[in-house]
């Protein structure tokens, strides 16, 4: 189980604590291990997470719930399919797994493709196959799609530790009631973070209502202290040219990143450093002797700001020794508390 929001209600417990920090802005490093020691000119690709919600966490467990009704016929099934591969094929191959969910009005929801990983083009190809299999048939049941997405998301194919978000997809045109009630209970089920795009024609009160948060309000941020509890950020893709843009992170993101900024062991600081739409980032380096220390900066476009650091080291330096599951927790509900503390 990750760190979780640390929200209202129900859904306030010390028991749904671990990586997920819901202090808004977030940042984190996810690969290779921290303090890990290689040989000196070793090229290895340090890879990490950003987001104005989700937390960061030792990885992804990502859901695509995409909008299977017959509304969604033709250039908006097509530019939706897009999208969706666009977001696949920017997303790291180490440490993230992908599931595919289409909802139309049936019930329960066609989980067309388990959580798998990115890390081989044969997974990829099944990846997009799933995308592309989604029909435009039926009504729209929005809330069917978040519960099944968030059964796979915390069932058995969830590898411990990740963070794990969920993207919806739809022309949404339903009463919103039903979907706070699924959204609350994949968040209390373990959820970290819920994202939602409207395609063109879409009423923006349904879309809000799926990451609106226990209030039903939809603030535009998570911070708690600045009064918001939303699960995630909600999107209005007014333009179906712009949607794969937005998902493969040319044109925005989906998680409310405003920008990072990323200094090298040498020094040398890269602003505005590219990520694709979920907020994740990559950096090839080649390992120098002794600390090789990678220091981040994101910033939320609600304003709220965090960092991070990881440290390799070139020939000498301690290995890499796993700590004991209690302290790790210890540690990560500590950097939450951190984080929240600054967001005050």
């Amino acid at each position: 189980m990750n760190l979780k929001r640390i929200a209202f209600g129900g859904v306030m417990a010390l028991g749904l604590m671990t990586s997920g920090a819901y202090a808004a802005t977030s940042v984190g490093f996810v690969s290779p291990p921290n303090g890990s020691t290689y040989a000196v000119g070793t090229a290895v690709t340090v890879t990490g997470q950003a987001g104005a919600s989700g937390g960061s966490g030792t990885g992804l467990d990502l859901a695509l719930v995409l909008d299977g009704s017959g509304s969604m016929g033709g250039a908006r099934l097509a530019a939706q399919a897009a999208a969706a591969k666009a977001l696949v094929d920017a997303l790291p191959t180490v440490g993230v797994s992908v599931s595919v969910v289409s909802f139309d009005g049936s019930t329960p929801s066609d989980l067309r493709i388990p959580l798998t990983s990115t890390s081989s083009a044969t997974n990829v190809t099944a990846i997009k196959a799933a995308i592309d299999a989604v029909p435009a048939s039926g009504g729209t049941d929005i809330q069917n799609g978040i519960t099944r997405a968030a059964g796979e998301l915390t069932g058995a194919n969830h590898i411990a530790g990740r963070v794990q978000q969920m993207v919806v997809i739809s022309d949404g045109g339903q009463s919103s009631s039903p979907i706070y009630a699924a959204s609350n209970a994949a968040v209390a089920a373990g959820v970290d973070a819920i994202h939602s795009v409207g395609i063109p024609g879409h009423t923006p009160s349904t879309m809000q209502a799926v990451v609106a948060g226990m209030n039903q309000t939809y603030e535009g941020t998570v911070n708690v202290s600045a009064g918001g509890d939303d699960y995630g950020v909600y999107t209005n893709a007014s333009d179906l040219n712009a949607l794969i843009n937005l998902f493969n992170g040319t044109a925005g993101n989906l998680v409310g990143l405003d920008f990072i900024n990323l200094t090298l062991p040498d020094g040398t600081v890269i602003n505005n450093y590219a990520t694709d739409g979920l907020g994740n980032f990559s950096v090839n380096w080649n390992i120098q002797a002794g600390a090789n220390t990678f220091t981040v900066f994101a910033q939320g476009t609600d304003g709220t700001t965090a960092t991070a650091s990881w440290t390799l080291f070139g020939g000498t330096g301690p290995a890499q020794v796993p700590v004991p599951a209690p302290l790790a927790l210890m540690g990560l509900a500590m950097l939450a508390m951190r984080r929240l503390r600054k967001s005050a």
